[in-house]
């Protein structure tokens, strides 16, 4: 079996008190990485994406909780480990590159100091061979200059630079899986570019495993080997990421392309937009949750919520509506 990560009916849930149930932020999450995939979740927002991502190294914020699934790393259910053992997952197995990486750095500490730090604790490195490794690290992740840069505080480098310093903090130990949330985030055009193929090297190059979470779908059809679109904490359709742009299933998947601009897109066009916003996990419509923003929604998709299918002989695609099979 090449699965390096397999997740089985993932979902979190938020308590709101004694007399009232909790409220489920993603459920019934279903996906799997293989060894060398890149693997993309895709979807608006408040969608569950990052909060996903999170859960997969114990760190969902609480009082957020994992109610039920299974998080199998190479065999092992992540859900079933102690904290000192999920410790040790974490930096060295398992890498994440988070979403913001001037909060995610600590502000007082230099850059060098910060991507040593696992490297002393996972790998038993001095203090002195972590820095000149995390000199390499840098010059790895093309920063310039990586021998003063280590040097650096945070606010000393451009955003570009502190999510390099992020993805070498990431690779230090070489995780056999990485997490990214949103890589590209607040980047410009060129340095975005950058990074993706920074990433899309070192994946193939170290043979890991990539989650990668995101808004973009240019950056989906560029990276992503296979794609799962997550929409209200649940994902509603997975496939090939050919195939899914070729031939889209599900209402939401479908606007989610209409709405994104390509390279023929007139500078004066006015894009299509999916009308509303994501629901509030606690406030859910009744039947489909994407039914009061769907064109194509009709009378049972007002009393029952669609459950996930395969959607081809193949079994390599899937899809969470009710319309798919007339589709």
């Amino acid at each position: 079996m090449d699965h390096l990560l397999e997740i089985r009916n993932l979902s979190i849930e938020l308590p709101q008190g004694r007399r009232k149930p909790p409220v489920k932020l993603v459920e019934g999450v279903d996906l799997t990485v293989r060894k060398k995939q890149n693997f993309g979740v895709v979807g608006e927002s408040g969608c569950g994406k990052s909060m996903t991502a999170l859960s997969l190294l114990r760190l969902i914020p609480e009082p957020g909780r994992l109610a039920a699934g299974r998080i199998l790393f190479e065999g092992r259910d992540l859900a079933e480990l102690s904290e000192s053992a999920m410790e040790r997952v974490r930096g060295r197995d398992i890498g994440m590159i988070f979403q913001a990486p001037m909060t995610s750095l600590n502000p007082v500490i230099r850059v060098g100091e910060q991507v040593a730090e696992p490297l002393m604790r996972h790998l038993r490195l001095s203090k002195k061979a972590a820095l000149a490794e995390a000199v390499e690290l840098f010059r790895l992740v093309g920063i310039p200059a990586p021998d003063m840069r280590v040097r650096d505080y945070p606010h000393q480098l451009s955003g570009g630079m502190r999510q390099r310093v992020m993805i070498a903090m990431a690779l230090a130990c070489k995780p056999r899986l990485l997490l990214a949330d949103e890589p590209t985030t607040a980047l410009d055009v060129t340095i975005q570019g950058q990074i993706l193929a920074l990433l899309g090297d070192l994946s193939r190059e170290r043979g890991m495993g990539l989650l990668l979470i995101t808004h973009d779908l240019g950056v989906v059809a560029e990276m992503a080997d296979e794609v799962g679109v997550m929409y209200a904490g649940r994902i509603v359709e997975r496939a090939p990421v050919r195939a899914l742009f070729a031939e889209p299933r599900h209402p939401y998947t479908w606007g989610l392309i209409r709405s994104a601009p390509t390279l023929d897109t007139p500078p004066s066009a006015k894009l299509d937009a999916i009308p509303g916003t994501v629901p509030s996990p606690g406030d859910l419509p009744q039947g489909c949750p994407f039914r009061p923003r769907c064109p194509e929604a009709h009378e049972r998709c007002f009393k029952t919520p669609p459950v996930i299918e395969s959607a081809g002989a193949d079994g390599a695609r899937e899809v969470c509506c009710w319309l798919a099979e007339a589709r």
